[in-house]
């Protein structure tokens, strides 16, 4: 068995280096070399010392050592630096899944938490957070349904994606309640923790339990999605066995990615805290216009991270929507039927905050327009199906 097309990535690939207004990212814009160098008062004969050798295939000790940091309890045995968190949660699905395992995991989700187990064999049992959007926090009574449901993995994507959502004190407890009762595995993706609003850093599941793992990474929060890097946490034999999984795979991670993490994780403070406030400011003037932008119905504001679910007008197709926007207007965002949820789109806040005032300003009027005649059209074929009705022919869907 194959996993199915990565819808997400198909589309990020297509558009991603063309859009004018680049919405549809799950990270922060990316920066050059130089720019890294300067923002962390370095040279860059620094890397010119760099050896080109394999690094350690658990991940250079040092920079263990700075990740299990970010880890109360936690120490470098506890930690495997991999190529991303894609690696990482592949990784771990092959070892905590096999056929029939119940995975249990909030939905809508980043396709590669469910589509890996799905491939394995196993049996999922999603929660919906659609309902969760209205009050702007996932609440309890969803985490509770999820550990109800994972008899075998539970997986916690927090703040989320695509929704924004995040956790609040409630459901941490309840976290902290259910976990010790849980006889499954339970797994933390936490790849936007260092993009927490309310905290320097967000909480972590991290060493919760001896079933517990998590994963995390610099990439998407500090805009160095190039340096594909990423790392787990967990028990030490869990660690020993992802470390000898991972030798059929990428095996050790580039040394200069490396040697950058450190200097990055080093320096984190200083780094986020500009990013942060980006974000923050790129949200709040969206929160002012998102209003007088046809086709949405509700905005609910990110607890975390740089992404947001916004629930579309009745009738309107997220991919055509999505179509439009960009054709017409140059704005790329994601269709919600890319993370199989249809009639809600995914903005992400991670663009410059001049081009997106610039961008909203000019394509307003362009917008109203588009979706106007878009609503028409769907007018016009809705009054087509009653006539058709009324003779018996059954009409095509609208597409």
């Amino acid at each position: 068995m194959e996993p199915s097309e990565f819808w997400i990535e198909e589309r990020l690939e297509k558009y991603r280096k063309i859009a004018p207004c680049n919405l549809g990212e799950s990270g922060i814009r990316n920066v050059t070399l130089g720019e890294l160098l300067s923002n962390l008062n370095l040279s860059i004969d620094v890397l010119n010392s760099i050896s080109l050798e394999d690094s350690p295939n658990r991940g250079d000790f040092t920079l263990r050592s700075e990740i299990a940091k970010l880890y109360p309890g936690l120490d470098a045995d506890r930690v495997l630096v991999t190529t991303g968190t894609g690696e990482a949660l592949y990784i771990l699905f092959h070892i905590l899944c096999k056929k029939d395992s119940v995975v249990s995991y909030f939905s809508p989700a980043f396709q590669a938490l469910y589509e890996i187990p799905k491939m394995i064999g196993a049996k999922l049992e999603p929660v919906s957070l659609l309902k969760n959007l209205e009050k702007n926090s996932i609440l309890d009574s969803s985490v509770f349904e999820l550990f109800e449901k994972g008899k075998d993995l539970v997986i916690f994507n927090h703040p989320q994606n695509p929704s924004g959502l995040s956790l609040d004190l409630n459901s941490i407890e309840t976290i902290r309640k259910m976990a010790h009762l849980h006889k499954g595995w339970i797994l933390f993706d936490e790849h936007y923790r260092f993009l927490d609003f309310q905290n320097d850093l967000g909480w972590t599941g991290a060493g919760l339990t001896e079933h517990t793992v998590s994963t995390g990474s610099i990439t998407k929060c500090f805009g160095v999605m190039g340096l594909r890097i990423g790392w787990m946490t967990g028990p030490k034999e869990l660690i020993e066995k992802a470390r000898s999984f991972k030798d059929y795979l990428t095996h050790t991670v580039s040394p200069i990615s490396e040697f950058l993490t450190l200097q990055i994780l080093q320096n984190r403070t200083h780094l986020v805290n500009p990013i942060k406030t980006s974000i923050l400011n790129n949200i709040r003037f969206f929160e002012s216009i998102w209003k007088q932008l046809p086709g949405l119905e509700c905005f609910t504001r990110p607890g975390g991270g740089v992404v947001s679910f916004v629930k579309l007008k009745k009738g309107i197709f997220s991919s055509r929507y999505a179509d439009l926007l960009l054709d017409q207007c140059g704005v790329f965002v994601l269709p919600g039927c890319d993370f199989e949820c249809e009639g809600w789109i995914r903005i992400g806040f991670c663009s410059g905050a001049k081009s997106r005032r610039k961008m909203c300003s000019e394509t307003q009027t362009e917008t109203t327009n588009i979706i106007l005649n878009y609503q028409r059209g769907i007018e016009k074929t809705s009054a087509k199906r009653v006539r058709l009705q009324k003779t018996g022919i059954s009409p095509n869907p609208l597409r």
